[in-house]
């Protein structure tokens, strides 16, 4: 399920499959998001980096595995799984692309023209 704020949404790929959403509004902007990677790496300040890369990947590799199998994924889930891809991101050790990553989807403007005004009118 697409969930959309009225600013749009925020996708979040893993291995080319959209795993989860958010939705982008005056309160949760981009930036705030971004930052659950960021507020994700300072809290594991003592902990080993590669300990923490490979976590994370684990992390998301059992994300994806659950979406393909159609298995349950909470709510829970799908905020450690977008702080996880996030602080990946961060660390530069995926890239932003196709297959990986984010897309921001601003929210679609309806435009009308007169003679559909007067159709849904009528």
């Amino acid at each position: 399920m697409i969930y959309y704020g009225n600013h749009g949404n925020i996708s979040l790929f893993y291995n080319g499959m959209l795993i989860s959403n958010f939705p982008l509004s005056d309160k949760k902007q981009f930036k705030d998001y971004l930052f659950q990677g960021d507020y994700l790496i300072r809290q594991s300040k003592g902990i080993n980096i590669m300990q923490q890369i490979e976590t994370y990947k684990k992390f998301c590799d059992i994300m994806y595995h659950r979406k393909i199998n159609r298995e349950a994924i909470y709510r829970n889930d799908h905020i450690l799984f977008l702080s996880s891809l996030m602080a990946l991101l961060r660390l530069k050790i995926i890239d932003n692309d196709d297959c990986n990553g984010y897309l921001i989807m601003p929210r679609k403007l309806h435009r009308y023209t007169d003679s559909t005004r007067l159709v849904n009118k009528v």
